[in-house]
């Protein structure tokens, strides 16, 4: 059925339906109208502002400000275009159509609109109480603020598939008005994203996401001295492209996982394998290691082709039908191909390194977001864009008509629920929010039971980012109405078993992983503010339930956060405007943390990674004092043994590095006090083309010393690099070349992979 023929159908069927005032043609132009007049005055005030700014800041800054301008993209990246006029009439039509009456603006709690009531539903929580030593007016404004932002329960489970629908085509509604009246904004962010809004997220997210140990890298696993990944939380497994166990390298290059024995000084090729059903379009994502058992995730691509009525027809076609069908230019029946993302766990015996063992899968719809793996469970989360399918499924199955029948709305629903292992997950392991396009899909697994799912919690989101503790799962995601805020879901885990707890809303967004961290049955939020004429900070400590327990505001005005990390009931965290106030936080009583220290310095910190217990590493940038101009990457060693009174020990500025992955994936560099290792890849910008090396360093007696640079690194393999190491020998990954090193010899090279 072409578009025309989809409008001919919606035109007859609305001339029998009486509109709701809300969606009459006069109504939607006229709230169109008022929000493009706000729009426009919005981003009035932001020009302006961005003028100021510019005045004030030096080029090289505004050049180098891309946290600020990754914000900026996920903002126009939550506002979906209205393309074209009749797509947003077959939407209002069908809504009317399927007898589901949805208003074109946000419910409010005082417009007295009565709220249906469901059951085991996420408890919202209630700001509005006496916390910490802030200042009184501070404490009220902002509960206020949070207890307006969140409007009610923040996510129900549904009663049904038709709720389903509903939600769905509900944020398709707001989201396309929004877009109508927000156009250059919403062009911009389809052209960065024109290639597939989804892929774009993905590398968002792994470029972006940081880590949060209480406990510095590098410890002995299965008591073999060898590097693990760096990790975002203790007790959390997370995969990577590179793995070692101490006798065997693992690695992902290209479609295949390459086996590496270093065992008594080896280091030679043992297996080349395929993941099992590997399609010409699948790829390896990352891999785990556990002892005998080596787990890939797979992203794959599957395609189908399909036969199909041109008339829109409801009736189901059998394969001896559509054989004997005549697909001659004048048949009423066509072919189409069809394809969909779908994410694999693959569970592989390794006892025979040479020869792995497939033992098991689970699949489930959707593409690659992230995974954690605690104890012999694997959690495993995708991102699903719902919305799209629907309304694929509408113009491409059924048609219009079909909604009319009285399962029309509920089999569509079905048709598009995303599944795991060949099953859809049940509406009542669906979370609801009061509208949304698309969803992160979360399924667990026994690694020694692969074939089966644990659980499965499809929750109904925009692009929600995820922080795991070993019993918790967390769904953070920034919500731009007005004020910025961000929403926060919990969801606890038990041995597999994925089940909700609360939600809450703070204000801010929260710009690093690193400012969310989990302990003691707390949660600790840092967050900034941009949506004032100054940008502000704030902590805020939730406890089990997601109620508001101890919060800190107005921290240092203009500025924002860049870096931090927490060890017990310590918190440090990184600002930055000219300077690097380098905060201590005391949050040994939950209802009253406390700044207890400030260190300024110049440049600041991106990154930082405990050392040892009283020392604290930095890396970041360089800037000049008085002109705030960002110059080369930074080293700095902080003394933390008095948190009150914290120093900068030493610092290293690497006058021919511009830039490292280390700023913003925590997986690429590796850190550790037993080896006197910190190793990382670095760029140089000064000449005419890249310069990209690994270079590695030490810390003894206040001072870093450069130890090795390593060349050979080029664009094309630059995200496939990792640093290694087994005993005393140092191990460099560069895509599909491995090379060894002697760390007790200046890192004298060794030998090349055979």
């Amino acid at each position: 059925m072409n578009e025309q023929e989809i409008l001919t159908q919606l035109r007859k069927a609305a001339e029998e339906i009486e509109i709701p005032e809300a969606l009459k043609p006069e109504h939607i132009e006229k709230r169109l109208q008022e929000q493009k007049t706000k729009q426009q005055q919005e981003q009035q005030k932001e020009q302006q502002k961005s003028q100021q700014e510019n005045q004030k800041q030096p080029k090289q800054q505004q050049e180098n400000q891309q946290p600020k301008q990754h914000l900026e993209l996920k903002k126009a990246k939550k506002i979906i275009p209205w393309r074209r006029l009749g797509s947003m009439v077959a939407v209002l039509a069908l809504v009317v159509c399927s007898g589901i009456y949805i208003t074109v603006t946000r419910l409010d709690k005082s417009s007295g609109t009565e709220q249906p009531e469901t059951t085991d539903s996420i408890a919202m929580t209630d700001t509005q109480q006496t916390v910490g030593e802030a200042d009184e007016t501070d404490v009220a404004d902002e509960a206020e603020r949070v207890d307006v932002a969140s409007l009610g329960d923040m996510y129900h489970l549904a009663s049904d598939y038709k709720e389903v629908y509903r939600t769905l085509i509900k944020g398709y509604q707001q989201n396309s008005i929004e877009g109508e009246t927000s156009a250059e904004t919403s062009t911009a962010a389809s052209g960065a994203m024109d290639s597939g809004s989804d892929e774009y997220y993905y590398s968002d997210e792994a470029k972006y996401e940081s880590a949060d140990a209480d406990l510095p890298e590098g410890s002995k696993e299965g008591g073999k001295d060898c590097s693990t990944t760096n990790l975002q939380m203790e007790g959390v497994d997370e995969s990577d492209i590179a793995k070692i166990d101490g006798s065997y390298i693992y690695t992902v290059e290209d479609k295949y996982i390459v086996i590496t024995d270093i065992r008594d000084g080896k280091l030679e090729e043992v297996t080349r394998f395929l993941p099992k059903d590997c399609g010409a379009a699948d790829r390896v994502m990352e891999i785990y290691v556990d002892g005998d058992q080596l787990i890939l995730v797979v992203q794959c691509y599957e395609t189908s082709l399909e036969g199909n009525s041109k008339a829109g027809s409801d009736k189901e076609t059998s394969d001896e039908e559509t054989a004997a069908s005549d697909v001659s230019e004048d048949s009423a029946f066509f072919y189409e191909m069809n394809g969909k993302n779908t994410t694999q766990i693959q569970v592989y015996s390794i006892v025979d390194r040479k020869n792995p063992e497939f033992e098991g899968r689970l699949i489930q719809d959707g593409y690659y977001n992230t995974s954690r793996k605690i104890g012999d469970v694997v959690y495993l989360f995708t991102q699903y864009n719902m919305t799209s399918d629907v309304m694929g499924y509408v113009e491409k199955k059924h048609g219009v008509e079909a909604l009319k029948e009285e399962n029309g709305v509920s089999s569509l629903a079905e048709a598009v629920i995303p599944k795991v292992n060949g099953e859809q997950v049940a509406a009542d392991e669906i979370y609801l929010p009061e509208s949304g396009e698309s969803g992160i899909l979360v399924a667990s697994v026994d690694v020694n039971k692969p074939d089966k799912a644990l659980d499965s919690k499809l929750v109904i989101t925009g692009y929600a980012q995820t922080y795991i503790s070993k019993d918790a799962l967390y769904l953070y995601e920034e919500d731009y109405e007005g004020t910025v805020v961000t929403n926060i879901a919990k969801f606890a885990l038990d041995e597999g078993k994925i089940s909700g707890v609360a939600a809450t809303a703070v204000s801010g967004y929260i710009r690093d992983t690193f400012a969310i961290n989990a302990s003691n049955g707390y949660l600790r939020v840092l967050t900034t503010d941009n949506s004032t004429e100054d940008e502000t900070n704030a902590l805020y400590i939730l406890d089990k339930n997601m109620k508001l327990t101890g919060q800190l505001t107005g921290i240092a005005p203009g500025e924002e956060i860049y870096a931090a990390r927490f060890m017990g009931n310590i918190g440090y965290f990184v600002t930055y405007r000219n300077t690097d106030p380098l905060f201590t936080v005391d949050l040994s009583d939950p209802a009253k943390p406390e700044i207890i220290g400030e260190l300024k310095v110049t440049g600041f910190s991106e990154y930082l990674h405990f050392w040892d217990d009283t020392h604290l590493l930095g890396i970041g940038y360089e800037s000049d004092e008085k002109t705030g101009n960002i110059e080369n990457i930074k080293l700095s060693m902080f003394n933390i043994e008095n948190p009150e009174e914290v120093t900068e020990e030493a610092k290293l500025v690497l006058k021919d590095v511009d830039y490292s992955e280390a700023i913003f994936n925590y997986k690429s560099v590796i850190i550790s006090k037993d080896k006197n290792l910190i190793g990382l890849i670095c760029e140089n910008y000064s000449g005419s083309e890249t310069k990209q090396t690994y270079q590695i360093y030490s810390y003894e007696n206040g001072t870093f010393k450069k130890q090795a640079e390593i060349p050979g690194i080029t664009g094309a393999n630059y995200e496939n690099v990792r640093g290694m190491y087994s005993g005393n020998v140092f191990y460099l990954w560069v895509y599909d070349t491995i090379t060894s090193y002697d760390m007790t010899d200046g890192f004298k090279m060794l030998k090349e992979r055979e």
